[in-house]
C-alpha cells in the first residue's frame, strides 16, 4: 500500500506540532494552501507547514526603505526630476542601459511595467520606454518582492 501525504488544517497542525494556533496561522499566512479539508478549510502538508515555520519572518516595514520613500523624494524634487527627462529608448537599449537581458525587460512589460509606446508583447519589437519609469517600476517591484519574501514570484518576474 502506497503512502500519501495528509493535509492538515491550522488547528490540526497546532495539535500535531504542539504549537500555538496563532503561531501556525501567522507562519502560513502568506503560504498558498496545498488543498482543502472537510468543512472547506484551507490545509497544508506537514512538510509545507514545517518549511513555513522555519522561514525567517518578514522584517518590519520601514517606510524610509521602500517605494513610498522614493515617491516622496520625487515629490520634493519634481522640478529637477522632470526638467531633463531622457528621450524614450527601445527595449534592447533599455536592457543595455541597466545591464539586464532584453528577455527580462520584456517580462517586466508583460507584468505591467509602464511604457511610452506599445510594441509586440511576443517579441518586444516596437516598445519605446522611458528609463526613469522602468527603473521606478523595477525598484518598486523588487522592494515588494523582498519585503514579502516571495522568492518564487521574484524569480518568475526575473527581478
Amino acid at each position: 500500500m502506497a503512502m500519501t501525504p495528509s493535509l492538515y488544517s491550522i488547528s490540526a497542525l497546532a495539535v500535531e506540532l504542539n504549537r500555538d494556533r496563532r503561531t501556525i496561522a501567522a507562519a502560513l499566512d502568506r503560504v498558498t494552501a496545498d488543498g482543502v479539508v472537510t468543512g472547506g478549510h484551507r490545509a497544508w502538508y506537514l512538510r509545507t507547514a514545517l518549511k513555513a515555520l522555519k522561514a525567517e519572518p518578514p522584517k518590519q516595514f520601514d517606510p524610509a526603505d521602500g517605494p513610498l520613500a522614493a515617491m516622496l523624494d520625487r515629490l520634493d524634487s519634481w522640478q529637477e526630476v522632470h526638467s531633463t527627462e531622457a528621450k524614450p529608448v527601445r527595449l534592447d537599449e533599455m536592457a543595455d542601459l541597466i545591464g539586464e537581458p532584453a528577455a527580462s525587460v520584456l517580462t517586466w512589460l508583460r507584468a505591467g511595467c509602464p511604457y511610452v509606446e506599445r510594441g509586440d508583447f511576443e517579441t518586444g519589437a516596437g516598445f519605446m520606454l522611458r528609463p526613469s519609469w522602468v527603473i521606478d517600476w523595477l525598484v518598486s517591484a523588487s522592494i515588494l518582492a523582498r519585503k514579502t519574501g516571495d522568492a518564487v514570484s521574484a524569480a518568475k518576474l526575473q527581478l
